[in-house]
C-alpha cells in the first residue's frame, strides 16, 4: 500500500507544472503568502520564487534565463521586454517608499546631518531611483550606503546605518524584528515618482496566464493592500 501511495506522489510531481517567477526584491514577503494560496488554489502548479534587483533580472532575461513571469519593481524593466517576449506589461500594484531608522522616529531634517544613509542601487532597483530623488530634494552630503537590493538596505539599517530608505512592504518584517511604525517615516508621493509595479509573461508556458490573472484578482488584491501597496 506504502509503495501505491509513493508510486501516485511522485506521478503527481511530474505532472505538476513548475513555474520559475523573477521577483523584485520588494515583494518578497507579500509573495511568501500569495505563493501558498495560489499553490492551495492551483496544486497541479508549484511556484519557484526567485527574489532580487528588477534591473538584474531584466539583464538575465534578455540573456536568456528560462523565467516564466517577471514581476518587475516599475514599469520600465517590464516594458523593455515586451518585444523580446511577445507579450504586454501591465501595473500590478503602486509601491510606497519609507524612511526607516532603528533608533529613533526619523525625519526629512535628520538626512541633512546623518552619517549613513542606505539606498538600493538606483540603476537596477527603482525603490533606489526614488530614494535618490528624495536626496536630491533633501541634499546630503555624508556617506551614503549603496544596496545591492531594496531588502538588503533594510539589513544594513539594522546593523550599522543610521537610516534607510525602504519599500512599504517591509513594515511586516519589521514588526517581527521588534521595530515599530515609530520607526518610520511615510514620505509623500510628490518627493518622488510613481512606483508603478509592472509585470509580464516571459514564457509560453500556459500556466504562466494563470499566475499572471491571480495576481490581479480580489483575493491578491487584499493581501498587497495587507503589505502596504495601492
Amino acid at each position: 500500500m506504502k509503495k501505491v501511495l509513493l508510486s501516485l506522489v511522485l506521478a503527481s510531481n511530474l505532472l505538476a507544472s513548475n513555474l520559475n517567477i523573477a521577483a523584485a526584491a520588494n515583494i518578497a514577503y507579500p509573495l511568501n503568502e500569495l505563493k501558498k494560496i495560489f499553490e492551495d488554489l492551483h496544486p497541479d502548479i508549484k511556484l519557484n520564487i526567485n527574489s532580487g534587483a528588477s534591473g538584474a533580472f531584466n539583464a538575465q532575461i534578455k540573456n536568456g534565463a528560462e523565467y516564466d513571469v517577471f514581476l518587475a519593481a516599475n514599469m520600465d524593466f517590464a516594458k523593455d521586454l515586451e518585444n523580446l517576449v511577445n507579450n504586454k506589461a501591465i501595473t500590478y500594484v503602486k509601491g510606497k517608499l519609507l524612511l526607516f531608522s532603528a533608533k529613533k522616529t526619523p525625519s526629512l531634517d535628520d538626512l541633512k546631518t546623518a552619517p549613513c544613509i542606505a539606498i538600493a542601487n538606483p540603476k537596477t532597483a527603482p525603490y533606489g531611483q526614488a530614494a535618490k530623488e528624495v536626496l536630491e530634494k533633501v541634499p546630503n552630503s555624508k556617506n551614503i550606503i549603496t544596496a545591492t537590493n531594496i531588502q538588503a538596505t533594510l539589513l544594513q539599517a539594522t546593523k550599522a546605518c543610521d537610516y534607510a530608505f525602504i519599500a512599504a512592504s517591509s513594515l511586516e518584517q519589521l514588526k517581527e524584528l521588534g521595530y515599530s511604525e515609530k520607526n518610520i517615516l511615510k514620505l509623500d508621493d510628490n518627493l518622488y515618482e510613481p512606483i508603478l509595479q509592472g509585470m509580464i509573461i516571459t514564457s509560453k508556458n500556459p500556466d504562466s496566464k494563470v499566475f499572471f490573472d491571480f495576481l490581479l484578482s480580489d483575493k491578491a488584491k487584499e493581501v498587497f493592500s495587507k503589505y502596504g501597496y495601492e
